[in-house]
């Protein structure tokens, strides 16, 4: 299963539409918040399954975190501004461990992020239209039953 993770997009959702409408097989699009309601325009528009977070930008509507199964994995989709991602990953490291999840799926930086820790995956797709340091990125997962490949992918630039 391909799974588009996407974030921080702030309103601008056509620049990583432009980018992912092509990807071959992708079936899912997380989004992480702060403008949550892309997410939903974004998986409509590639006529795909989405789930989308609110986030600390987002006013109303919406749901803070979403538990999901896919292939097999449990993901936690959450913004990441509730866990002070940008001072310290420690909260979410231990939000993880005790919720036992497979993947962690954050945003709220808009700096990519992707490791594995003590068999856990996090992973901060950053933004594709307001990079902190730049450049835009989105991230994509392959996941299957027992294994998960996990990227970021920079945007070609416009």
């Amino acid at each position: 299963m391909l799974v588009a993770v996407v974030g921080d997009t702030h309103g601008r959702w056509e620049p990583v539409h432009k980018e992912i409408k092509s990807l071959p097989g992708l079936e899912v699009l997380l989004h992480t918040g702060d403008h949550y309601q892309d997410g939903r325009v974004l998986a409509r528009k590639l006529k795909i399954k989405g789930y989308s977070v609110v986030g600390n930008c987002d006013r109303a509507g919406g749901v803070r975190e979403k538990v999901l199964e896919l292939e097999g994995h449990r993901i936690l989709l959450t913004h990441g501004h509730l866990y002070r991602v940008k001072q310290t990953m420690n909260h979410l490291y231990y939000k993880a461990r005790e919720g036992r999840y497979d993947i962690v799926v954050f945003g709220h930086t808009h700096v990519p992020f992707l490791e594995k820790v003590d068999g856990i995956w996090f992973i901060n797709p950053g933004s594709p239209t307001y990079p902190r340091y730049g450049i835009p990125t989105y991230g994509l997962m392959e996941l299957l039953p027992g294994r998960a490949e996990l990227r970021i992918v920079e945007m070609k630039r416009a």
